[in-house]
């Protein structure tokens, strides 16, 4: 059997300028009619309530007995206990040290045509761990500034600090991956982080680090200390 209950007929709403009587029945309200679909709910002020039963309209026989500012505030206070606040939250980070602030690098745009072509100018990718925490522990879109080994200048887009960032934290932007589009190259990332391309196209997925090596970039040698010879004097 179906319990299904039609909504309050509009014929029956009640017409409060008339004091509370239903617009058809000239009844006081509600009449036999509307009661069907109400439920009464008594108000702290001693009037009745009426809820309607499909729907969210509530109707309060009587004057008013709260202001606009206790409406509000109960409101809040409604959604306040219905959305309890969760401490910390998942957006948190650890404070950010120090890391000097630049204007964009005047430096052309690169965009690699080959592996190991990489050099100042070009966009990368930093890896969540690349930078310090406080950065967050997602993908930052940087500008290669100055390259080294085993780690290079970047300029971050989102805040103009500067790191000192390993090369084996970055990769490519998306710019090198849509000229291998634009020339008729379907780019697939397979299992493990395998880009599914001829050898000669394989480079877009790696490293910066792989670049380099590919370039015969190495890491400087360290540089020998002097010895001072006053100390081993007899």
């Amino acid at each position: 059997m179906s319990t299904w209950t039609l909504r309050l007929p509009d014929a029956h709403m009640p017409s409060v300028a008339e004091g509370w009587t239903c617009r058809t029945c000239a009844t006081a309200w509600p009449c036999a009619a509307a009661g069907e679909h109400l439920t009464r709910i008594p108000c702290t002020c001693g009037s009745d309530t009426w809820h309607e039963n499909r729907g969210p309209r509530s109707w309060h026989v009587g004057p008013r007995c709260y202001t606009d500012a206790e409406a509000v505030a109960g409101k809040a206070a409604d959604e306040a206990a219905g959305r309890p606040a969760h401490y910390p939250p998942s957006h948190y980070y650890p404070a950010k040290p120090y890391r000097p602030v630049r204007q964009r690098p005047a430096i052309p745009r690169h965009v690699p045509a080959a592996a190991g072509d990489v050099r100042p100018g070009m966009w990368v990718w930093v890896k969540p761990g690349g930078l310090h925490p406080g950065w967050g522990d997602i993908h930052q879109l940087a500008m290669f500034t100055r390259l080294a080994q085993p780690k290079c200048e970047v300029w971050l887009i989102l805040d103009g600090t500067v790191h000192q960032v390993r090369a084996d934290r970055m990769i490519l932007d998306d710019v090198a991956r849509n000229t291998a589009r634009a020339a008729g190259h379907t780019l697939a990332r397979l299992e493990g982080g395998v880009w599914g391309l001829l050898p000669d196209w394989r480079w877009l997925g790696w490293t910066v680090a792989q670049h380099l090596d590919h370039a015969g970039v190495l890491a400087p040698a360290p540089a020998p200390e002097p010895v001072q010879e006053g100390l081993f004097a007899t």
